[in-house]
């Protein structure tokens, strides 16, 4: 497995694993930022021959993350870009141009409660169908550096959500049918 390492993101190789592991033919990502996310499921998806595709969306606040010519330069530098769409599109005009369909789901949009409510009511009859959606935070610890918009352990049972990591800031979960799959990598 070559994947970056980034501080924040521990996870990344639980990330990568959840990739190998369903063979997404389809992967949505919402907040790719620098692309480091994106670069893990690309080289899930090379390293292991899975013919799969990622559609990366982000509003591209240059203010922040640098533009989406930074996450490029990076897809270049890991010789990922050929499964890579960079796209521009606002996470809550997908949501009412009804949610295009797709086997996996990155999402990191400053997420609170609030936008992975909205998801998962978006998207749960895809994921009774089978569709995992992978987001970061979860974490009761994760909830103390949140923006507004409430706490994601507060519906955690609600929207059936486990959480990947420990008890830490950047921590990952998952929303998927148990039914289905048994994806513990933690």
């Amino acid at each position: 497995m070559s994947i970056p390492t980034h501080g924040k993101y521990e996870w990344l190789p639980i990330l990568y694993d959840f990739v190998v592991t369903l063979e997404p033919k389809k992967i949505i990502e919402f907040g790719p930022g620098r692309g480091y996310t994106t670069i893990a499921m690309a080289k899930a998806l090379d390293e292991n021959n899975i013919d799969g595709h990622i559609n990366s969306y982000d509003i591209w606040d240059d203010k922040y993350w640098g533009g989406h010519n930074i996450a490029q330069a990076e897809f270049d530098a890991w010789s990922v870009a050929n499964y890579i769409t960079l796209k521009r599109c606002d996470f809550y005009e997908w949501i009412e141009d009804g949610c295009e369909d797709f086997d996996f789901l990155y999402f990191d949009i400053n997420n609170t409660a609030e936008k992975i409510e909205i998801l998962y009511e978006s998207v749960k009859n895809q994921i009774a169908e089978g569709s995992v959606v992978f987001f970061e935070g979860g974490s009761k610890e994760r909830d103390s550096y949140g923006h507004n918009g409430g706490s994601m352990y507060d519906i955690k049972d609600k929207v059936g959500y486990k959480i990947l990591t420990g008890n830490v800031k950047y921590s990952a979960s998952a929303i998927y049918n148990p039914k289905m799959y048994d994806l513990d990598f933690s």
